[in-house]
């Protein structure tokens, strides 16, 4: 398509209350539909060194409107469809004056693509013109600062800049010489790796995939004489983290074990840089993959072994989905801190322990199962309470299933709803087998634990109480802890 003049006008505000999962690349699948059979389609979003990489089928026109209070750049693709899973979504940069790029189909007829670049008004670089070139060979728009070079892709053809801004800017004044100092690394409660220094900086990233490596280059910067950095425990995400002086940057490498990931997340001062470590969240493409703000995630690593085995501790239901509900209790409410007090438990006899769910959220029974395969965990326990119709209040009691014709899972079973029984004195409802999905379609020994019902006045009432929370969290824990010791996992 034919180069066209940059088109300025008055816009609508876009909206600005966008959530998405999506963080690092966007990438799409399906399309949105249109009346306007030859609109465009935006497919991809890529943040990279220099720019934003966007994927769409052929060169758009471009209209754009620069924003103050908030300080943003609109940029609308015109004729453009977004592709579904585009719509709303975030795109963190944190470099080149961006903070992030929100997305959203901004009108369906004619279809216009809008792109919302959240500026950094302390960086100089917010102020520069921006440029755009298209190759028509790999259907890529790169989106460029004028004071970058566009090297990140081969450009075929000679092409002409498409986007600048609307209003004249004066040349930002010079980022300072004097190298920045990398003074500390430290996690932060939700497990996010912050780098600090004394001065604005500037940074990009890369990922070696041979090695496992993502790494962090900080421009005109120096490792500092008193650098602060954590210490990583045995059962770490994280294998290690090293910082080099190559030239006038600082480089720091971060490997993670086998299913964890490291990403960028939006920083809120140019002086840090923020890297959320989380399990991959990867999935089939016929799957949702779990949002970023799942928390997913190992327990604190202050104590537990890899070595000594990986409990995989699952809170049914959660957000939405309240489980059973009676006698004032939902079930979501109370599996949750028998769920976080297992783990402590599991963590003090040395266990590397896993979370579904450490807040209450909502997820599929498909992700709960992948990332306990993901992080190849040695045992699944899923706590939930139980209910029945009206009428039968009176029934209490203890149920522990396994998937039926597991034998090992109904020997951990066993174990656990034996160690339940003796250190609660509820009412043995045995050891049974089902074909819960949960239990049934993981690859490891798993159990479902049905706690109590909240259907019984008494037994609600324990369920809602922190001693006999423990009390059963406890209990589950021996029983685990049983089975790993005889089956001398």
């Amino acid at each position: 398509m034919r180069y066209r003049q940059l088109a300025v006008g008055i816009l609508m505000t876009v909206a600005t209350s966008y959530v998405s999962p999506i963080l690092g690349q966007v990438q799409a699948q399906s399309t949105n539909k249109s009346n306007q059979s030859s609109a465009l389609q935006l497919n991809s979003i890529r943040p990279i060194t220099n720019g934003l990489m966007l994927t769409v089928n052929a060169n758009p026109q471009i209209r754009i409107q620069r924003e103050d209070n908030p300080d943003r750049l609109i940029v609308d693709l015109q004729n453009t469809n977004l592709a579904q899973e585009l719509h709303k979504a975030t795109v963190p940069m944190n470099r080149l004056g961006i903070k992030q790029v929100r997305v959203a189909q901004f009108q369906n007829n004619p279809a216009i693509a809008r792109l919302v670049f959240d500026l950094d008004s302390s960086d100089p670089n917010s102020k520069v013109a921006w440029l755009s070139q298209y190759n028509a060979a790999t259907r890529t728009l790169l989106l460029t600062p004028s004071n970058q070079t566009a090297q990140a892709i081969p450009i075929n053809p000679p092409i002409s800049p498409s986007l600048t801004l609307p209003r004249p800017i004066n040349t930002p004044s010079q980022v300072s010489s004097t190298p920045s100092a990398i003074e500390k690394l430290s996690f932060s409660n939700t497990g996010q790796l912050i780098v600090e220094a004394n001065q604005p900086v500037n940074y990009r990233v890369t990922i070696d995939r041979a090695s496992g490596t993502y790494n962090v280059t900080v421009a005109n910067a120096k490792i500092s004489s008193n650098l602060q950095r954590p210490s990583l425990a045995a059962n770490s995400p994280i294998e290690r983290i090293r910082l080099s002086q190559v030239g006038n940057s600082v480089e720091i490498g971060i490997k993670t074990v086998a299913g964890w990931q490291v990403r960028e997340t939006q920083r809120f001062t140019n002086q840090q840089i923020k890297l959320q470590v989380s399990l991959n969240s990867a999935a089939p493409s016929n799957q949702t993959s779990l949002p970023s703000n799942i928390p997913v995630k190992q327990a604190p690593p202050n104590t537990g072994d890899r070595r000594r085995g990986v409990i995989f501790v699952d809170a049914g239901h959660g957000g939405n989905d309240p489980g059973a509900v009676d006698n004032s209790i939902q079930e979501k409410d109370v599996v949750l801190p028998i769920s976080l007090k297992l783990g402590k438990a599991l963590q003090s006899m040395g266990y590397t322990v896993y979370y579904t769910r450490t807040n209450d959220v909502e997820i599929d029974l498909e992700p709960r199962v992948a990332a306990a395969e993901r992080i190849n965990a040695d045992v699944f326990v899923s706590v939930h309470a139980n209910s029945l119709a009206p009428g039968n209040s009176g029934i209490s009691g203890i149920e522990t299933y396994h998937s039926r014709n597991s034998t090992v899972g109904r020997e951990l079973a066993n174990y656990v709803h034996s160690q339940i029984i003796t250190g609660t004195g509820a009412r043995d409802r045995s050891v049974r087998g089902a074909g819960f999905y949960v239990i049934a379609k993981t690859s490891m020994p798993a159990i479902l634990v049905e706690t109590g019902f909240v259907t019984n006045p008494a037994e609600a009432r324990n369920l809602s109480s922190p001693d006999y929370q423990k009390r059963m969290a406890d209990a589950i824990a021996r029983g685990i802890d049983q089975f790993m010791r005889v089956r001398g996992r």
